[in-house]
Parts: C-alpha cells; structure tokens; sequence
C-alpha cells in the first residue's frame, strides 16, 4: 500500500478485538475461504475486515495474489501483538466473570509437570468428595507460568513446585518429597542403594532451566555449592540435549514422586537434606471465593495421603510442622 492509498483520516482509529481475531486466523490459515470457514462466515465481511484493519494502522499487513496469501514484516509484528491482547481478554473476562459471580461452581486450576502427577489426583479426588457440584478446569502450564497463570487471572489457583517466596502470592504446602538421583540403567551409580553428592560430582548434572521452576533450580544448584560437578547440561527435561548427557553420564536430582520411564532408575540421595516441596498456591490481593472449601480439601488430600507425614519420616519432623501451616489455626 503506497502512502497515496493511506487513508489519513482512518488512522489512529481504535482497533476491534474482532477485527485482531479475523487476522490471526487468517494468518494462521494463510487462505480466505478455509479462514472464513474457521470463523463461521463468509469471505466478503473477512476481506472488509482485514481492508478496515490495514487502513486504520496504513500499512500493508498481507501480500495478496490469485494463488496464495504471504504476511508483511508489519503483519508478523501486528500478529504477534494480537495473540497476547486476545488471550488477556479472554483471560480478562474470565477473572471478571468469576469475581462478579462468586462462587460460580468451576475452579480454574494451573498446573505444572510434576505436580499434576503427583498432587492433582489425590486433591480432585479429595475435591470431589467434599464438594461434588464443583467443575475443576485443569489449565496446564510449564513450571513457573503457573504463578503467572494465577496472578492474571487465568486461574484461580495453581500446584507449584518449590513456589517462589512472594508478597502476591499466598501458598500452603501439600507434598513434601525427598530428592532422589535419576540415571540411565547402566550408569556407574544406578546399582548403589543410596548416593551422595560426593558420588554425584563425579559426573554430569543435568538441570532443568531456571524459568522453568526457578525454587526448584536453584535448590538442586546449592546442593552442590561446595561440590562442583564434573560438568552441567542445563536442557528442557525431555529435549534431545537432555536425553543426550543423559545417555553419557548425566543424572538429575528430582522429587521421589516424579514420573521415571523403564531406561532410568532413580536412587535415594542421602547426607544433604533437599526436600522439594508442592504447594497451592494462590493470588493474596483476588483469593478465589471457593478458597475456604478447596484449603479444606487440600488439608485433607495431604492427610489421606500421608504426603507430609512421608516428609517427617525423612526430614526431622518438618513434614508434621508443614502440616500445621496448613491451617496453623487447628494447632
């Protein structure tokens, strides 16, 4: 679009959230008719749509012929924006719809990786028990993104593990699990029955990314302050560099709980205490309403399920004492 086609008097024209929606499916489809059939109408309002959003911001946003659709370097920038603005409005919405309705009947849970394993089936179950009219939307996010989640409304409440220590965020703890040490079958110390960090320095460690569970990282990092490893590979759990310096001769440090497949054995790590820690956690300035009910529950799952009596098994009776803060109020 040359500056003569710019229409001056449209610019600075508020955009439509419908007209952002129109365009990221169409970027998304990169064809009018499958993108009008995707938003359940007809090509000629979708092409007066992307025409009125074009002149309103003067600037091509599609290269358009008879045979495709391209997007214009502007067109990548707007899309981009556009994805984040429509998913705070719908999680907008969603908060305000919740906050005017109090207790509406679904709870927006946030989970991540570990403690949907290990937590999420025993508080549903406790949930289900106690409040059997309740909907539990199960939203799952990686690591920290659950604080995230909670704190802008995307849920109610979430399942962390090791949650950071925050002003904005309350939380209790639920499971209390102590570190053990994962290797391939095959590793030099995957036939010990415990290992300590001594053993483990030996070899390489191989830690999750900070932004993916930043307590739970920077726990296992101090474990080691006064025994650095042989080498360290900082990869995604599951990622090809993960799998990689696993397979020569990494390990990990992760919860006792934690999910391992038949090519990996895991093994008691003993002599230096690391215990990581699932809590719910929750939004101090928008407590969800059914807060009262779902602290319950969770009381109640973590006592059914001796979650922290395992941890003062293991960890001089701190698991008893987590328990009380649960509700200090019941002594």
């Amino acid at each position: 679009m040359s500056s003569h086609d710019r229409d001056p008097a449209a610019n600075g024209l508020p955009l439509e959230f419908r007209e952002l929606r129109y365009f990221v499916v169409l970027c998304e489809e990169l064809h009018f008719g499958r993108a009008a059939e995707r938003l359940h109408i007809s090509q000629s309002p979708l092409s007066q749509a992307i025409a009125q959003l074009e002149r309103k911001l003067g600037t091509r946003l599609l290269d358009r012929s008879s045979r495709h659709v391209q997007v214009t370097d502007a067109g990548n920038v707007l899309v981009h924006h556009a994805r984040r603005l429509l998913f705070e409005a719908d999680d907008a919405v969603g908060a305000t719809r919740r906050a005017g309705s109090g207790e509406t009947g679904t709870l927006q849970l946030a989970v991540g990786p570990v403690s949907r394993d290990a937590v999420l089936p025993g508080l549903r179950h406790a949930l289900d028990e106690r409040l059997p009219g309740l909907t539990i939307d199960v939203v799952e996010v990686s690591g920290d993104d659950v604080i995230e989640s909670v704190l802008r409304g995307g849920a109610d409440a979430g399942l962390v593990l090791n949650p950071p220590a925050r002003d904005d965020i309350a939380a209790v703890p639920l499971r209390r699990d102590s570190a053990v040490a994962m290797m391939l079958r095959g590793h030099p110390l995957s036939s010990r029955e415990t290992v300590t960090v001594d053993d483990l320095a030996r070899h390489t460690l191989v830690l999750w990314p900070r932004n993916t569970s930043r307590g739970a990282h920077d726990s296992v990092l101090g474990l080691f302050h006064g025994h650095r490893p042989a080498g360290m590979r900082v990869a995604e759990q599951h990622s090809g560099a993960a799998w990689d310096a696993m397979h020569a001769d990494g390990f990990a440090v992760v919860p006792a709980s934690s999910a391992v497949s038949g090519d990996f054995v895991t093994v008691p790590l003993v002599g230096d205490e690391l215990d990581f820690t699932m809590s719910l956690v929750w939004s101090s300035a928008t407590p969800p309403p059914v807060l009262p009910a779902l602290l319950d529950a969770a009381d109640a799952a973590a006592d059914e399920n001796g979650w922290l009596r395992v941890a003062a098994a293991t960890s001089d009776g701190r698991g008893a004492m987590a328990a009380r803060q649960l509700h200090p109020s019941r002594g």
